[in-house]
């Protein structure tokens, strides 16, 4: 799935991880530079036997979020929510 989604417009990476209390639950976290691009590549018709195994899998909670703050590199940025850009 990572090299499938990889190729789509506006893919940035993709991690997973593992819940060491609870190993058979997996977080699979996707970033993209929007949520637009992100909803066309998993939603994609030639993605879908890839994309779809593995979603449909997950469990039934919102799936899709936006960065509101990020600390990197000793430094924080505040990134304004797509709910106010109208």
């Amino acid at each position: 799935m990572s090299e499938i989604l990889s190729q789509e417009p506006g893919f940035i990476e993709l991690l997973v991880g593992r819940s060491p209390d609870k190993p058979d639950t997996l977080l699979v976290v996707q970033k993209w530079d929007s949520i637009g691009n992100a909803r066309r590549a998993i939603n994609s018709g030639k993605n879908r036997m890839d994309v779809w195994p593995v979603m449909s899998s997950a469990k039934d909670e919102p799936t899709m979020f936006e960065t509101l703050f990020e600390f990197k590199d000793g430094s924080g940025t505040d990134f304004e929510s797509v709910l106010n850009q109208n």
